[in-house]
């Protein structure tokens, strides 16, 4: 049996493995390539973001930011926690940024959603206000900045 030259050494050291070796090196290779194309779990600390929403996780809580117009965020929200993968149910705050004293009011939140591979979904429910924010469709690894809104 003949391998294609990689660099003659290691391909000839690859042939002169027994088949149970040889089995046991390609299993691995498979076990290896899985875990690099798994998907990403956002309680790994991560960035998530669309055109509408800012989602960072890091130091064990999420943080996200919600674009209002002018190219600024409005309102943000926290979450003492990483969200899981999967599905999810948290509870965290959301703070709504206003032009009078003391500049931002701060609410109970619900976070409901989904990650699905690179893809998770949220939905913000914030009852003081018979609010619901979203559902939002995010993207790990796009990370949004923009600026706190300064509202006169």
């Amino acid at each position: 049996m003949t391998a294609t030259r990689i660099d003659g050494h290691h391909a000839m050291a690859f042939q002169n493995m027994s088949p149970a070796i040889r089995l046991v090196m390609a299993a691995l290779a498979v076990t290896l390539s899985n875990a690099a194309c798994a998907s990403v779990g956002p309680d790994q600390g991560s960035a998530w973001g669309s055109s509408q929403v800012s989602l960072t996780i890091a130091a064990g809580r999420t943080t996200l930011q919600l674009l209002a117009s002018g190219g600024c965020y409005g309102s943000y929200g926290e979450i003492d926690q990483p969200i899981p993968s999967g599905t999810f149910s948290l509870t965290g705050t959301y703070t709504q940024l206003t032009g009078v004293y003391p500049g931002s009011v701060q609410y109970v939140a619900q976070y409901d959603g989904a990650i699905a591979g690179r893809l998770m979904t949220l939905t913000i429910f914030v009852p003081a206000q018979q609010q619901t924010l979203g559902p939002f469709s995010l993207t790990h690894g796009v990370a949004q900045t923009w600026p706190a809104c300064l509202y006169p």
